[in-house]
C-alpha cells in the first residue's frame, strides 16, 4: 500500500457543504457545561475557538485540514459534536471541548489513522470512551467494520446513542473490558492512550487474526514500550512502522506504531 504523506495529509478538496439536520436536536448551548458537579471533567472551550460552531464552520474546518468529506460525513460529525457537548457534564466523555478542539484533538487526530496506515479486516477500538479513535475511522471508512469496546456503563450508553443518531451501520458496540479469552475477532485494533503496548499485545493475542495488526497512537516517547514489546513477543509480533507526525498547525508530536501478528 502506498502512504499518503503525512506533511500534505494526502487529502484533495472535495464536498465540504455540511448539513444542519442535527442544530435543533442536539446543537450545543453557549452554556453548556455551566454549574456541572466538582466530579464532571473540565470543559475546555477556550483552545482555538474563534467562531460560534455552526455546520459551516466545522465544513470549513474539516476543509482547512485538508480532508475531503462528502455532506453525509459532515453531517454525521456536526450531529457528532453536538451530542458531544449535549452528553459530556452527564457522561464524563471527554475534557477536550469546544468546535476547533474537538475538529482537530478528536476528529482530525483520529481519522488521520485510517489515512497513514492500512486497516485490514473488522478494527477494535479498545478503551472507545466518546467514540475514539474507533468512531471517527468508521465515518471516514464505512467500508471498514469497527467494533467501539468500553466496559464503563454511561459511555457504552453514549456509544449506542452515538451510533443510531450518526446511523453507523458499520459500528458495533461492545459493552464489556476485553480480555484475552473475549468472544471477538478482529483483523487490525487501533487505540489511543490505552496501555503500554505490551499489555494490548498481550490482551489481543488470543483474537486477533494471523496476519493482524495493532496500531498504537501514541506521544514521541514511547521507545521503551517498543523495546519492551520487542523482546516479549519475538517470534508472535513484528514491529512493522514506526510513523512520526504532527497534527496540522500544532508542534506536538505524533507516532503511530504497528505491530503485526505473524501468520499461523
Amino acid at each position: 500500500m502506498t502512504k499518503k504523506k503525512p506533511s500534505s495529509w494526502g487529502a484533495s478538496r472535495g464536498n465540504l457543504s455540511g448539513s444542519s439536520n442535527a442544530r435543533d436536536k442536539f446543537a450545543p448551548s453557549r452554556n453548556a457545561g455551566k454549574g456541572v458537579g466538582k466530579s464532571a471533567r473540565s470543559q475546555d472551550y477556550s483552545f482555538y475557538e474563534k467562531e460560534p460552531a455552526t455546520p459551516e464552520y466545522l465544513a470549513r474546518l474539516f476543509a482547512q485540514y485538508e480532508f475531503a468529506l462528502d455532506s453525509r460525513q459532515l453531517e454525521q460529525f456536526w450531529k457528532y459534536y453536538c451530542l458531544l457537548k449535549a452528553r459530556n457534564a452527564a457522561y464524563d466523555l471527554t475534557r477536550i471541548m469546544g468546535i476547533e478542539a474537538t475538529v482537530l484533538k478528536h476528529f482530525i487526530d483520529c481519522g488521520i489513522v485510517a489515512r497513514l496506515v492500512e486497516l485490514p479486516g473488522a478494527v477494535l477500538d479498545i478503551g472507545s470512551g466518546g467514540g475514539f479513535p474507533g468512531a471517527p475511522i468508521a465515518i471516514l471508512r464505512p467500508d471498514l467494520q469497527v467494533i467501539l469496546a468500553e466496559s464503563r456503563g454511561k459511555r457504552v450508553q453514549f456509544l449506542e446513542e452515538l451510533k443510531k443518531e450518526l446511523q453507523l451501520v458499520n459500528v458495533q458496540v461492545f459493552g464489556k473490558s476485553v480480555r484475552e479469552d473475549s468472544p471477538l475477532r478482529a483483523g487490525s485494533v487501533v487505540t489511543r492512550a490505552l496501555e503500554v503496548i505490551p499489555a494490548t499485545l498481550r490482551r489481543i493475542q488470543g483474537f486477533i487474526n494471523p496476519g493482524g495488526r495493532a496500531v498504537f497512537m501514541k506521544g514521541p516517547n514511547c521507545g521503551q514500550e517498543i523495546t519492551d514489546a520487542q523482546q516479549e513477543f519475538k517470534g508472535v509480533y513484528k514491529m512493522t512502522e514506526d510513523i512520526k507526525y504532527s497534527l496540522p498547525n500544532s508542534n506536538q508530536a505524533r507516532r503511530l506504531v504497528v505491530f503485526d501478528k505473524k501468520a499461523e
